[in-house]
């Protein structure tokens, strides 16, 4: 069986190292440096350097590509897919947006991925909502991945997805506002030392904050563009968005400022 691979950020080379030894994987991106195709060649995966080629035949067709560029993924997508082939949305983007994409792109199926890929990598928990979602789930748990139907109706997955995001990307952004403010008074360990006591188990006088500072510097523009969808998913539910809206700003001023400290 063939497998495509659309983006081959972080999450697009765990897959296509996965999934590798389960079939012949084949992927795209829109960067074709020298660098890039090297890192296929060394995962063992054939890099093409246009979409048609990479859907060729290929039964599963995976998106993984920033949030901002899924619906143009889905749309250029939708020109090569073929009859029971199907294109696995697996984007971090609201349930209206994926809807949208379903409507140009026959055979998208909702994908969620719950959790970063690392370090779970295969394990990483993927929700599924399909008409024909088991069965999808079960050919994706063949291939080693840790996949649950959730429902018939696309969008359900982006859903849960998307309200988990409010929570576990707000706590990001949280501790980010209270960590930065805590270091200019010199009172980090302090505050380490009493959230330990608040809330044991979550590792705050571990590495739980240097952790959530790591993956917003490394990613935080591309969960900015996560919580932008998060946001519009809270408003489609006729609630408040601002505190979503505010963690997507959050992000891009902390990856700003790390980038000026940088040069």
């Amino acid at each position: 069986m063939k497998i495509a691979i659309i983006g081959f950020g972080e999450a697009g080379k765990m897959f296509a190292e996965h999934l590798a030894g389960h079939a012949e994987v084949h992927v795209y991106d829109i960067k074709q440096n020298a660098e890039i195709k090297a890192q296929a060649k060394q995962l063992g995966v054939q890099f093409q350097t246009n979409l048609a080629d990479a859907m060729l035949d290929a039964k599963f067709v995976l998106s993984l590509v920033t949030a901002d560029q899924a619906s143009t993924v889905a749309k250029n997508a939708a020109a090569y897919l073929r009859p029971a082939h199907y294109f696995f949305e697996m984007n971090s983007i609201a349930p209206a947006t994926k809807q949208a994409n379903a409507r140009c792109c026959s055979n998208l199926v909702d994908i969620a991925i719950m959790a970063p890929v690392y370090p779970q990598k295969a394990a990483v928990p993927l929700l599924i909502a399909h008409p024909e979602g088991k069965a999808l789930s079960q050919a994706l748990s063949e291939l080693g991945l840790n996949s649950r139907y959730v429902g018939p109706d696309v969008g359900r997955a982006a859903a849960i997805k998307m309200c988990r995001s409010v929570m576990i990307k707000g706590m990001e952004a949280l501790t980010l506002e209270c960590f930065q403010t805590a270091r200019f008074y010199d009172v980090e360990n302090e505050i380490k030392s009493s959230l330990d006591t608040s809330f044991p188990g979550m590792g705050w006088c571990e590495d739980r904050v240097d952790y959530w500072f790591e993956r917003v510097a490394t990613h935080g523009l591309r969960r900015a563009e996560e919580m932008r969808e998060v946001a519009k998913t809270v408003s489609q539910a006729q609630v408040k968005s601002e505190m979503s809206a505010s963690v997507a700003d959050t992000f891009d001023r902390f990856v700003r400022k790390e980038s000026n400290n940088v040069k």
